[in-house]
Parts: structure tokens; C-alpha cells; sequence
């Protein structure tokens, strides 16, 4: 919640020396500040390690608690620097970089991108990002308190999991098969498996009749732990669990044959590598132990999945009736240009489960199922993707089939009562069409949407599978695209395409192709502004004067350095973006006030620009104000709008404290200026957070692209 200060009671470091707040205002303004404490008092407290952290700001919004992400990092030592077009934050810290972006739900630390759990958004000129995604960054475990309106963040201290007892392991476990039968070397059979997440750790358990051995290793597209047990048989049922918490997919396992006739045991977990970096695993004879560390922490589960309709009562008492075996006749091998197809019917009880057993083998295991006799067991297929396949029948409610394949992609697909395993080089490929179109080449184009949202300039491909971005797409970046990036969430493979914004794009599908063709905009032509810039004060005025304690000695700073550093920076961004510039001066002399505006005047300049700085007796006042003549328009655009358009680009770009737009037509640089003029106070170097910011070069550099970002946008809107 903002306030009013009566601009006769600020010292803007225009014209002659400081004057002292009356009495009354003085009462007043305490009464207001006093009214204002009183409405943030109402928002959360933020304790970090133990101590109340009073200058970081909290807000709730929808439930949820968010805090300022700037004055967090701020906190943690680190520097800050806007970028307006892409709407990001920069954070640095020694080696460390981050770049979050408004209105965005990831970020990218060290170059890595990294999901968050809600977007950045903007209120009042701040970023604010959930207090629990802060957490995840930092490490902390984060308590909310909404009754008692406060946050706690502490140093997560990890502890040692410890095996379920006997008698919590009886609780919520999945019931055994009956009926697998024992192989001649006395299998080890799987009895249990059960899952729980606590103190931000998910930890698989896994139970057998003996001592086991095993492998385990990663894979990708889809990323994945697996876990092989070998000479063991699943003796567990519900193949398939859901689980969708802290970057845990699901968890899968099934029955499975080497290639020398040995059964074993696979076990998958399917994750997001986005959150999950690593795992361990652990051998405890006859039982093996995976813990994950997880992202956030979420409550205490144990196997919250369906398990309890799975569970079969005893043999005596059971009712139930076996499913019926779906026995497969045959199996159909479609060629086709890119990618071959095996196909065969299947009843919907039928479930599946593929994987890659090696650099040459695929296998399809099918539970529900058995082959036909009259299926051939060895089938010569002589294909460019598939060579042969083997079908076996595991057991009589399991049959395995193997084809020897070095395809690199393989898609399982349920259509209509068909089961079609996929056999290609690449799902889909994203590469350049001579000389900047761009095509997507896919066997399954059919499966892939694309949207253009044309109001951001922003083509999405969705698919359920991956898509691989050649480098030369990347190589396109800068020129008629601007970004070019693929995420995967919801279990689809997302790719985003951000056009320039002076290209548009057209989108056709034709055969196996999506093909992204870009014709350049039609450029009205403009006149580029001429622009005027005033740096405050000069040579024998300082303007307003600022102190601050430095290694116990009190240092002074003048306000004209700080407007003529500012001044600079803006005419070489001003420069850069096709402007004709001139400045009253740019370096340190002094300058008579009408001289200034008798300079502008003489040139004709389109706007003028002056830059100062603030200052007043009560060092709590700070952020931005603008200062304008008159409302009436004179020239392309009225000073009052000119001067809200300036403060508008610096609150929400820069994250000062909005202190609105002010009419002074009696200051000597607005009242004779013969163009739309505005002075734009950016800071309050009585302030010491103020005088911090003017201090940092980043601060500096992020006001001047701002009121340059300004000129820009009067010149696209109002330069007609």
C-alpha cells in the first residue's frame, strides 16, 4: 500500500538548497507510516535460521505465500540486473548465476533448467516467487504457520532411514500371486514392494525369500531407475502404481527372461530429471533399499496407490475368477519409409511392459496373454529396423517377445484392440529447412499438435514422445528466432519456438513433415526521435548530498555523479536502438538551467529527459517519482502521459517503489522546454536501501534500459 508525500516538502535537488517539513506534514506522514505498519503487520513474518527477516517481503495469494525475490536474494548476498524484453531477472553470486522470468514456472541455474512449483509474478513493482521454491533453492525446509502468520526456514538436516518394522511392513503391502511356478534352481521369489515418502525422501522397499544380487543403472527417453534381481520371480501383483509426488512418476515392475532363458525381476521407477538428480541403492540381504532425495518435502505416505483392490484372499476362502488368457495368433511386420511397425490383436486385460535388454534386443513382455502354437517361434524378418523376433510363453499367463532390433527409438502404442510396437532412428526430428524455414520429420506426425499463439510471437509442438533438436536450429537463434527450448511435463515433450518479433510464422503438415516457414513483418517506415538528456545539477552543484557509514567512516556522495552515470548509460542504449541523442553535458561542469533548455529548444529534440535523484529529512521514503509540466499535449505525446509511461517502465522492470507522477509546471527545465519534458527522481539517496542501488552498477544500468525501453515504446505507439 502506497502513500502520498506533498512534493513541496521533498527536496528533488532542483533549484535552490533543501527546505524543512512543516510540523503538520511531519504528523501527518508519521500518522501515515503508522497506518501503513499497521497493514503489513497483517502479512506473514519470514524467519530464516532462526532470525526474523524484516526486509524481505511477503505476500499470500490463492492459498499459497510468496516472497519478494529480489530482497531474498539481496539477502543472501547476491547482485541483481533486469532485462525487459525477455521479462527476466538476472542473480549472481561469485560462480553462481540464476535467471528467473515473470510469468514463467522454471529457471535457469549455472545454464541448467530447473522447474518451479508456481510462476513469477509481478504486484507493486516487486517479483514474487513461493516461499517453498525459494526453499527448494536454497536448501531450507520451510514451515507455513497461516494462523499465526508466519514462515520458518531452517537448514534441512538429513536423517538416516530406517527399515519399516515387521509390523508396519504388514501394513499396506501388496498381496502375492498364487500359482507362478518354482524353476529347477529354487527361484528367490519377490514377496513384497512397498514405497513411502518421509522427511523429503522417497524410499522404495523390496522384500524376497532370500538373499538376492542385482544390477541397477538409469535410462532415458523416458528417464528411468531400473532395478534387475536376478533368478527371482515377481510374486507381487498391481504392476503398475501411480505415485505423481515430488518428481516420482510411477513404479512399475514385471516378470522377465534373459536372453539364455533366466528369469529375473525388473523394477522401474519412472522420474523427472529435472528434480531428481541421483539415487542410492542398498543391499540387505534379502531385501533391497532405494532412496531418492526429493525436491520439496511432502507428507508421510506408504504406498498411496491402489494396492488394497489387488489384495487376494486365501486360497480356501477365494472366489475369484482367473481373467482369460488372450492367446495371439499372429503378429504383423509393416514396413514403411523411416520406421517399421510389428502389430498384433490384443484383448484390452492384456498388459504390456517394453524395454531395451541391450544394444540389439528389444523385449515386449505381455501378461494375459499366450502364443499360438501355430505361431511360429522364430520369425525372419530381414528388415532395415528389425532383423527377427523370438516368442516364447513364459508361464501360461505370460508370453515374451524379443526382437533383435538396433533401432534407436521403439514406441509402444495401444490402437483399437492393436498392440503396435514402433521401430524407428529418431521419434521426430526438429532441423532447419534451407535457407531459415524450419521442418519437424516424424513417421507419427499425425500424433503431434502444434499451436501458434500469434499475440506472443510463440509456436508449441506437443507430443507424447520425444523430439530431437538438431544444432542448427540453435543456429537460427538471434536472427528470425529468438528462443528455441523443449521441456517435458505432464508426460508430454513440449518444444517451444519464440519468433522475432519483427518475423511472422506459417504452419503446414504435410506427409511426415510439419514444415515452420517465417516472412518478415511489413516496417511502417518511421522518423527516429530525436531525443534530449538533462544529467541534474554539475560542476560547482553537487545537487543533494549522501551519506553512509563505510567501514565505520562516513563516506559522502553527490547526487549530480549519480545523474550524469545514469544520463550516460542511457544515451549509449538510446544510441544503440537508432536514436539521434544530445546531452546538456557529459562530464562534470556546471550548466545554467535555461542553458539546458535553450540547448533542447535549438535542436528541435523530440523529448526531453532529465535525470535527478531525490532526498528528504525521513530516510524510510524511498522509490521513484516522475515530475511533469503540464497535461495539455505539446508535441507526439502529453508530459502526463509521457512521465507515466517513463515511471511505469522503471517500477516494473527495476522493482522501485512506485511514488507516482507529479505536476510541476513551474521547475525551469519542464516550464521552458518546447517539447514533452519529464524529470524523473529515480531514487531516494536519503535511503539507505536507495543509496545501496545507486551504488550498483547493474541498478544503474537497469534504470537506463528502462526509460530507453520507454522512448521505444512512445516511438512504436505515438510517432505515427
Amino acid at each position: 500500500m502506497g502513500y502520498y508525500i506533498p512534493i513541496n516538502y521533498i527536496f528533488c535537488g532542483v533549484g535552490s538548497g533543501m527546505k524543512k517539513i512543516k510540523v503538520l506534514v511531519a504528523a501527518i506522514t508519521v500518522f501515515i507510516l503508522i497506518f501503513v505498519s499497521a497493514f503489513a503487520a497483517a502479512s506473514y513474518k519470514l524467519y530464516v535460521e532462526g532470525k526474523l527477516i524484516s526486509s524481505v517481503k511477503t505476500l499470500e495469494s490463492k492459498g499459497n505465500v510468496y516472497v519478494t525475490l529480489a530482497d531474498f536474494f539481496k539477502l543472501k548476498g547476491f547482485s541483481l540486473s533486469y532485462e525487459s524484453k525477455s521479462k527476466s531477472i538476472l542473480v549472481k553470486k561469485a560462480k553462481d548465476t540464476y535467471q528467473f522470468y515473470v510469468d514463467k514456472a522454471y529457471y535457469y541455474f549455472n545454464k541448467n533448467k530447473k522447474n518451479l512449483s508456481a510462476k513469477i509474478f509481478v504486484s507493486g513493482g516487486k517479483s514474487y516467487i513461493l516461499v517453498k521454491d525459494i526453499a527448494s533453492i536454497f536448501g531450507y525446509s520451510c514451515y507455513i504457520d497461516k494462523t499465526k502468520k508466519l514462515v520458518n526456514l531452517n537448514v534441512n538436516k538429513p536423517k538416516t532411514a530406517t527399515l519399516p518394522s515387521k509390523q508396519s511392513q504388514q501394513k499396506n503391502t501388496l498381496a502375492s500371486r498364487n500359482g507362478l511356478p518354482k524353476g529347477a534352481q529354487d527361484p528367490i521369489y519377490i514377496t513384497d514392494i512397498k514405497y513411502s515418502v518421509e522427511s523429503g525422501m522417497f524410499v522404495l522397499n523390496i522384500s524376497a525369500t532370500k538373499n538376492v544380487s542385482f544390477k541397477d543403472y538409469k535410462l532415458s527417453n523416458p528417464d528411468r531407475i531400473v532395478l534387475d534381481i536376478s533368478n527371482s520371480i515377481d510374486n507381487v501383483q498391481n504392476n503398475k502404481i501411480e505415485i505423481n509426488k515430488g518428481g516420482i512418476f510411477r513404479l512399475r515392475h514385471a516378470q522377465n527372461k534373459d536372453t539364455n532363458g533366466s528369469l529375473f525381476t525388473r523394477i522401474v521407477i519412472d522420474y523427472d530429471s529435472t528434480l531428481i538428480k541421483d539415487y542410492k541403492v542398498t543391499n540387505l540381504g534379502s531385501q533391497i533399499k532405494i532412496e531418492i532425495e526429493l525436491p520439496i518435502n511432502l507428507p508421510v505416505y506408504t504406498n498411496v496407490d491402489s494396492s488394497e483392490d489387488f489384495q487376494i484372499q486365501d486360497a480356501q476362502n477365494s472366489t475369484i475368477t482367473p481373467s482369460p488368457v488372450y492367446v495371439i495368433q499372429k503378429i504383423d511386420i509393416i514396413p514403411s519409409d523411416g520406421f517399421t511397425v510389428a502389430q498384433l490383436d490384443v484383448f484390452p486385460t492384456v498388459v504390456s511392459d517394453i524395454y531395451r535388454a541391450d544394444q540389439s534386443f528389444i523385449v515386449l513382455n505381455l501378461k494375459g496373454a499366450q502364443a499360438s502354437s501355430q505361431l511360429s517361434n522364430f520369425y525372419q524378418v530381414n528388415d532395415s529396423k528389425v532383423d527377427y523376433y523370438v516368442v516364447s510363453n513364459v508361464d501360461q499367463n505370460n508370453v515374451q517377445i524379443v526382437f533383435s532390433s538396433k533401432a534407436k527409438v521403439f514406441v509402444l502404442n495401444k490402437l483399437d484392440g492393436k498392440l503396435e510396437v514402433v521401430f524407428a532412428d529418431q521419434y521426430s526430428s526438429l532441423k532447419v529447412n534451407p535457407p531459415s524455414s524450419l521442418v519437424l520429420s516424424s513417421p507419427f506426425v499425425s500424433q503431434i499438435n502444434y499451436f501458434y499463439d500469434q499475440s506472443s510471437n510463440t509456436i508449441r509442438l506437443e507430443s507424447q514422445y520425444p523430439i530431437t533438436i538438431a544444432d542448427d536450429v540453435y543456429s537460427l537463434q538471434g536472427s528470425v528466432v529468438t528462443t528455441v527450448y523443449s521441456v517435458y511435463q505432464q508426460d508430454k515433450c513440449i518444444v517451444y519456438i519464440q519468433i522475432n518479433p519483427n518475423y511472422i510464422a506459417n504452419i503446414s503438415k504435410c506427409g511426415n513433415n510439419i514444415t515452420i516457414s517465417f516472412s518478415q513483418k511489413l516496417q511502417k517506415l518511421q522518423k527516429r526521435l530525436k531525443i534530449f538528456i538533462d544529467p541534474g545539477h554539475g560542476g560547482s552543484d553537487p545537487g543533494a548530498i549522501y551519506t553512509k557509514i563505510v567501514d565505520g567512516k562516513k563516506v559522502t556522495y553527490n547526487e549530480k555523479d549519480f545523474n550524469l552515470d545514469i544520463s550516460l548509460r542511457l544515451r549509449e542504449k538510446l544510441k544503440s536502438l537508432g536514436y539521434e541523442v544530445y546531452m546538456s553535458r557529459d562530464k562534470d561542469v556546471y550548466v545554467d538551467l535555461y542553458d539546458r533548455t535553450r540547448m533542447a529548444n535549438s535542436l528541435n529534440a523530440d523529448l526531453f529527459i532529465s535525470i535527478h535523484n531525490n532526498a528528504i529529512d525521513n530516510s524510510s521514503v524511498r522509490g521513484t517519482m516522475v515530475l511533469y509540466k503540464e497535461k495539455q499535449q505539446n508535441g507526439l505525446i502529453s508530459d502526463k502521459q509521457f512521465a507515466q509511461i517513463v515511471l511505469e517502465s522503471i517500477v516494473k522492470q527495476v522493482g522501485t517503489q512506485n511514488k507516482g507522477i507529479v505536476e510541476r509546471p513551474n521547475l525551469a527545465v519542464l516550464r521552458t522546454s518546447n517539447m514533452p519534458a519529464v524529470l524523473v527522481e529515480v531514487a531516494f539517496g536519503t535511503n539507505p536501501q536507495d543509496l545501496d542501488l545507486l551504488l550498483s552498477d547493474s541498478f544503474k544500468d537497469a534504470v537506463a534500459k528502462a526509460i530507453a525501453d520507454a522512448v521505444e515504446y512512445i516511438n512504436e505507439n505515438y510517432n505515427k
